[in-house]
């Protein structure tokens, strides 16, 4: 391999290596900061289509419909990896739900799942020292 192409092929990989990063500067700085006053609760829990699970300790802030989706929006006080076991344990143990894949970053973490005639994914990212903020998606399978 001449020069021009040594050179072009690390430029490749350093690209990949760049790409590959899981969670961003800010996401790493928000594990280190304090937590300022939460957001506001709903007023009464919302009815999850599918009759979705709740992890223990939810608070649901705003549920929405996004076409033929149901979008509802939370946070744990809980750091990531307590937040992410909460969300996978409830899926699982669910009537009729399974979880089909899961992922865990440092500050960021995904329980994709289907059941009920539904699937979709919850996100979760944390969002200072002890809060996780929890997006659950739900579609019609």
């Amino acid at each position: 391999m001449n020069r021009l192409g040594t050179l072009a092929l690390f430029a490749a990989l350093a690209l990949l290596v760049a790409a590959c990063e899981p969670f961003g500067d800010e996401d790493k700085e928000n594990l280190k900061k304090d937590c300022g006053a939460a957001p506001t609760q709903m007023t009464s829990h919302p009815n999850l289509p599918g009759k979705f699970p709740d992890a223990k300790g939810i608070v649901y802030t705003s549920v929405k419909q996004d076409g033929p989706a149901t979008v509802a929006s939370g946070y744990l006080n809980l750091t990531i990896g307590p937040a992410h076991q909460a969300y996978s344990k409830a899926v699982k143990s669910a009537s009729g739900y399974t979880v089909t894949k899961e992922e865990q970053d440092a500050a960021d973490s995904e329980v994709n799942f289907e059941g009920n005639g539904k699937s979709g994914q919850v996100k979760m990212v944390q969002t200072c020292k002890g809060r996780t903020s929890v997006t659950i998606t739900i579609r019609p399978a």
